[in-house]
């Protein structure tokens, strides 16, 4: 390569070799920006799945739409592994568990590739909480981003384990460096990080940094090994910082680029959208079986599938549904004409709808106004001194000549007398907290709500009925909010309120008239905000509440993309979760619910029966995050803390009675021998457990997906991996010797049979 003002290199260009140009596009759950594009279930629901076939599929269609779409490098899978199921963006990611993650990821990466696109894996390495993930403050003066303080083992074992399974098994030639620091360096300008793939997993491929907050010092990021320096832009990295770098690293950008461009066939991008290649037939097909492929039924006291004919009352139905089937910035822009009505789609399955009412959703509300009666005031302090203001609606937002300042204010709502408890819905983009007469009663942060795309991310808390006036305050700073002029996403605020006892009386009128009532229940969540707790958003548990107390048989249909805890579980009759089902829901819980079609997920985030989930940490007031649970992630965090979760990781029921009769070890493998009953076939997914060593937890070290006639018996193969039980110890893989005892069930809460095997 040649030096210079012209130096392509850092256009992501190469000039020289005829390596074709890179176009990115974001989104590990669709093609994000395109109009028409599919809206497939998000990632998580696709790890429900538990498909690592089905994975591959669904990375195919990716693929073909990104091509479709005119660009041919696609920012997925997404690998970042669910320490903490408050974590915003767990949707886009496939579960809590490494090896799960891994395959399903890796599948996914080589069907993207299969069409002649580059997929690069995100975000490398420890992305698992938003808090702070990209610092907090303006462009220019954005504060250090988090720091994650975590051991060797448990860096090997479980962060890096996803992507080191997807390099060296299935191929996926691109390599995302996330946001945060890692033991005190940024990822994107740590030559350890960066080198380890290719020093250890034989990576030949290509690294990116992630958009804008990523590369902190641009010289530091091209000596540490980092490719290119961002996404279609230079990102800081200057003709004369090339200039100045080493033959060796220059050469090795070009050999990077052109090996990822040699190894996926790379496919000349257009630049435009072919519009007929987009959600085609076979497209929403397969977005509709992923929905229910993924659909997790955790409770069945014997209501599903309903009867034919059975009258059901719609609960927060058509009215909330579209804002629940994406999450994210990854969202897909929806297609509405495209989008079946629920009812239209349960009377299509033989179902009769006889009643529907909104009741309470985690949605933004109108901001509340003077003219009702609110009394709205604010005290702003920002760079031009402190300033009061009477307010007609309840809602600021940055100044448009200088949104990227920071400033601070409190919004104070005089609440009139009401005899009705009332939903507060907070729609920000800083953060707030919220306080009643002076007690908090809800807070929470969002670097923009939406991000990019997708929902709004609101906080809501539930204000009680009461007889006297009170005072309503939101307390808030711009803090981790981002402002990029010209668009939306700027520091704001905004307050809306709703009564809760006219949604509840509307939702038990319709109920009492069903022979079933289903509701739908969740929170929505994306990047740039956690969840401030695993509890439903206010008003949404006293209406399961409300339901139950009616005697009618009540079907929850929990979205979103993390677990809730449920304290009503065993009062209603069917908890079916869904995630993030995309485009094709309304079809496909029709098919579920009538029976037509099976749930086929099983869980692959454990749900705890309370908060706060297993482990629970947050940042320290330098930054620091610290992953002192070592290995034991999600279930076998609960495992060493010797608590029971309500619901164990992998696990899932279905409508066929499968019985697995028997285990047995046949050379490294084992066998599971499987029975289904006489009344309808159903899917089996097969999962094996081990111990490295003595007092270890057990992890998950193999599965199997198996779909049985009524009637059938087969024996199932389930491989296992090696790799997972292997132990990483100063600064090599130490791999497990001897004979092993697993354990092999349905779930990690429902092992059934106990095998030993011996890996060769």
């Amino acid at each position: 390569m040649t030096r210079g003002e012209d130096e392509r290199i850092a256009l992501n260009e190469l000039d020289e070799g005829g390596v074709t140009a890179f176009s990115y596009a974001d989104g590990s759950c669709g093609i994000r920006g395109i109009d028409g594009a599919t809206a497939l279930p998000s990632a998580v629901t696709l790890a429900a799945t538990f498909d690592a076939a089905l994975a591959e599929e669904y990375g195919a269609l990716l693929g073909e739409e990104l091509l479709a779409s005119g660009h041919n490098v696609l920012l997925a899978p997404a690998l970042d592994i669910a320490r903490d199921p408050r974590s915003g963006r767990i949707g886009e990611n496939l579960g809590e568990d490494p090896l799960l993650a891994g395959e399903l990821g890796g599948r996914m990466g080589r069907g993207i590739q299969s069409r002649g696109a580059l997929a690069v894996a995100k975000h490398y390495v420890g992305n698992n909480v938003e808090r702070l993930r990209t610092g907090e403050g303006s462009f220019g003066e954005r504060t250090d981003a988090i720091d994650v303080r975590v051991d060797e083992r448990a860096l090997h074992e479980v962060y890096l384990a996803p992507f080191r399974r997807a390099v060296q098994t299935y191929g996926v030639a691109g390599l995302l460096g996330s946001y945060n620091r890692l033991n005190g360096e940024y990822v994107c300008q740590s030559r350890d990080l960066l080198q380890l793939p290719r020093a250890e997993w034989g990576f030949t491929g290509v690294t990116v940094p992630d958009f804008l907050f990523a590369v902190r010092d641009a010289e530091a990021a091209l000596a540490a090994g980092l490719d290119l320096p961002g996404l279609d832009e230079l990102a800081g990295r200057t003709a004369e910082q090339v200039a100045a770098a080493d033959d060796g690293v220059i050469e090795g950008i070009g050999a990077h680029v052109r090996a990822a461009a040699d190894q996926v066939g790379l496919v000349t991008a257009t630049g435009t959208v072919d519009a007929e290649r987009l959600a085609t037939d076979a497209a929403l097909a397969l977005a509709e079986r992923v929905a229910v492929e993924g659909s997790v039924l955790l409770r069945n006291a014997g209501v599903l599938p309903l009867a034919d004919g059975a009258r059901v009352a719609l609960i927060g139905g058509d009215e909330i549904a579209h804002r629940l089937i994406v999450g994210g910035a990854a969202s897909v822009t929806l297609t509405p004409e495209r989008i079946p009505a629920l009812a239209d789609a349960l009377a299509a399955a033989g179902l009769t709808v006889t009643g529907s009412a909104a009741g309470p959703a985690n949605v933004p509300l109108p901001p509340l106004r003077a003219a009702d009666g609110f009394t709205l005031s604010a005290v702003i302090d920002g760079a031009g001194g402190e300033r009061r203001l009477e307010l007609e609606t309840a809602e600021l937002r940055a100044d448009d000549d200088n949104p990227d300042a920071a400033w601070a204010a409190e919004l104070a709502i005089g609440l009139p007398p009401s005899p009705d408890a009332i939903v507060v819905a907070v729609d920000l983009a800083g953060e707030v907290e919220l306080l009643l007469d002076g007690a908090s009663i809800a807070a929470g942060f969002r670097e923009a709500s939406p991000m990019v795309a997708g929902p709004s991310y609101v906080l809501q808390a539930l204000v009680p009925a009461s007889d006297r006036p009170r005072t309503l305050v939101a307390r808030y700073r711009t803090g981790p909010a981002i402002a990029i002029p010209g668009t939306p996403i700027v520091p704001h605020l905004s307050v809306g309120a709703a009564p809760l006892g006219q949604a509840l009386a509307a939702a038990v009128a319709a109920a009492s008239a069903a022979d079933v009532a289903v509701v739908l229940a969740g929170r929505v969540t994306g990047e740039a905000m956690d969840a401030e707790s695993l509890e439903l958003p206010a008003g949404q548990a006293e209406l399961i509440e409300a339901l139950a107390d009616t005697g009618v048989p009540v079907v929850v249909v929990t979205h979103g993309a993390g677990p809730i805890v449920m304290p009503w579980r065993d009062r209603v009759s069917a908890i079916l979760h869904v995630g993030h089902p995309g485009e094709r829901f309304a079809p496909a819980l029709a098919a579920m619910l009538s029976g037509r079609a099976e749930p086929g997920g099983r869980l692959p985030l454990t749900v705890p029966r309370e908060e706060p989930p297993v482990p629970a940490a947050a940042p320290d007031a330098d930054g620091r995050i610290r992953y002192d649970e070592g290995v034991d992630v999600g279930y076998r965090g609960y495992e060493r803390a010797g608590i029971r979760p309500a619901y164990w990781f992998g696990h899932g029921l279905g409508y066929a009675d499968i019985d697995l009769v028997s285990a047995y070890a046949d050379g490294v493998d084992v066998v599971a021998v499987l029975r289904c009953g006489d009344a309808r076939g159903g899917k089996a997914v097969v999962q094996v457990y081990a111990r490295a060593d003595d007092g270890e937890t057990v992890q998950l070290v193999g599965f199997a997906v198996a779909r049985l006639e009524a009637g059938e018996e087969r024996m199932l193969r389930v491989l296992i991996d090696r790799d997972a039980l292997a132990r990483r110890e100063q600064g090599r893989w130490v791999e497990h010797i001897g004979p092993i005892a697993v354990h092999v069930g349905f779930s990690r809460g429902d092992l059934r049979h106990d095998v030993e095997v011996s890996p060769a």
